[in-house]
């Protein structure tokens, strides 16, 4: 079995490559849930759902956000009653936000209600959220507005200054216990190429979580999510920044470095496995990790299940 940290783009990618090696059944993924945000009355887990979606088969893969082929006629009358709907949510995927939101009232915890949606949708891979308790990453600007990262990310399209990131209720956090043994019994761990700051981050920074990577780091396998000096997407580059973290794949290894045993560069970072080496202490491989198309996604799977 394996068991991925994820966060909603870069590590569903590699999943898709994991799909075609390996039965369903013996892919975990622990997802990020400190994207999760309150909004128009309703609970949306956007990593979460990111996952759900991925393994029902319905995630739209052009932007993998969201249902493909899904309208939004209840965003669009929303509007027209006066919502400021910066946050585009489909036609069914409301319905999933409405069923999270229920089940949340009638007392379920997320995990719980993670794996009714999973069964729901016929989903033989088993999906965590990394707390069962609300957590949340918030961004504090250079104007000192304390936002939500959708809300920067989303609705001001991260061209605000960012004067400090922190996450909300982190130290109340309940990690799901299933989680924690997903990792324990796991072949490999894979921390996967999402962005370091508020995706990946938010999951090792849980006490819980991070006391067991550090107990199983001789199974944790790292990928890089940035190719040189540039990231692969999204806004890792400005929350790094803001972080006071440089803009490099040594950076990531130094972030991750106690956590896992192998790191894996791009094929075009060959000449910094020895300088990683060097100061992580880290096995460093390279190998293509720009997932263009679920080919090369295979490959690495293949590479990484074969290596034992």
């Amino acid at each position: 079995m394996i068991t991925f940290l994820s966060g909603g783009t870069g590590t569903p990618k590699l999943i898709q490559g994991f799909r075609k090696i390996l039965d369903e059944n013996q892919i975990s993924i622990i997802a990020n849930s400190a994207d999760d945000i309150w909004i128009y009355g309703l609970y949306v887990s956007p990593d979460i759902d990111t996952i759900i979606y991925l393994l029902s088969n319905i995630l739209d893969t052009e932007r993998f956000w969201g249902i493909k082929n899904d309208t939004f006629n209840t965003l669009k009358h929303l509007n027209n009653l006066g919502y400021d709907t910066w946050f585009n949510i489909g036609d069914r995927d409301l319905a999933t936000h409405i069923f999270r939101t229920d089940q949340i009232r009638k007392g379920k915890k997320l995990s719980e209600i993670t794996d009714i949606l999973r069964k729901k949708l016929q989903i033989d891979s088993r999906i965590f959220p990394s707390s069962d308790t609300h957590i949340e990453t918030r961004i504090i600007t250079n104007k000192g507005e304390d936002i939500h990262f959708q809300e920067f990310w989303v609705k001001q399209k991260g061209e605000v200054e960012i004067d400090k990131i922190y996450i909300k209720n982190l130290n109340e956090a309940e990690v799901p216990e299933v989680a924690l043994k997903s990792i324990d019994q796991s072949d490999k761990i894979i921390i996967g190429p999402s962005n370091p700051i508020t995706s990946i981050g938010p999951i090792i920074k849980l006490m819980p979580i991070e006391k067991r990577l550090r107990k199983n780091k001789e199974r944790i396998i790292a990928i890089s999510p940035i190719i040189g000096k540039n990231p692969v997407s999204g806004p890792t580059a400005k929350l790094m920044k803001s972080e006071g973290y440089a803009i490099s794949t040594l950076e990531i290894a130094k972030m991750y470095q106690d956590l896992c045993d192998v790191f894996i560069v791009h094929s075009t970072d060959k000449d910094l496995i020895k300088p990683i080496e060097k100061q992580t202490n880290l096995t460093v491989l390279s190998e293509n990790i720009l997932f263009k198309d679920n080919i090369i996604a295979k490959n690495l799977a293949s590479m990484i299940i074969n290596r034992g």
